[in-house]
């Protein structure tokens, strides 16, 4: 897997998103042909979807009111978000893999080690168990992994 570029979740919420970094997320998805994210990633950016359609179409702001919405409503509310990034990973052809299987100890020695979000450790460890060298991010925290190029 070592021709395969990592694509952090900043990426792909700042391209579905129209951030700052669009189109810079738009060119980089684009230079790289083989690219591959982990479940981990899908999952904060689902989620990040999830929150930001409630925040911005009921107000939601707390993580309970946020349960709440989704147990009375369902997702509808986020459904059509969720479909576009999910058309936009398989336009892109972006391999989704398992996050790698460690020890809780590694996490927490990677978070040490390199100063990491527990979230970032585990993409850090995933990348090395997949033998990927190169990650795309907007994370700057990932410049501090010897095995990983972070490229933005």
């Amino acid at each position: 897997m070592r021709d395969y570029v990592f694509v952090d979740s900043n990426v792909f919420i700042q391209l579905l998103y129209e951030g700052a970094r669009a189109s810079r997320a738009e060119e980089l998805l684009n230079r790289y042909p083989l690219l591959i994210a982990s479940i981990g990633v899908v999952d904060e950016v689902l989620h990040f979807i999830v929150r930001r359609e409630a925040m911005n179409k009921h107000s939601v702001r707390r993580a309970y009111d946020l349960r709440k919405l989704v147990k009375s409503k369902g997702i509808g509310f986020a459904k059509e978000s969720l479909n576009m990034f999910a058309s936009l990973l398989k336009e892109l052809y972006v391999k989704i893999i398992a996050d790698a299987d460690v020890d809780v100890s590694e996490i927490i020695n990677v978070m040490d080690n390199y100063r990491l979000s527990p979230k970032d450790a585990i993409v850090a460890l995933t990348c090395k168990h997949y033998g990927i060298n190169t990650i795309l991010t907007f994370d700057e925290d990932f410049k501090r992994i010897p095995w990983l190029t972070a490229v933005s």
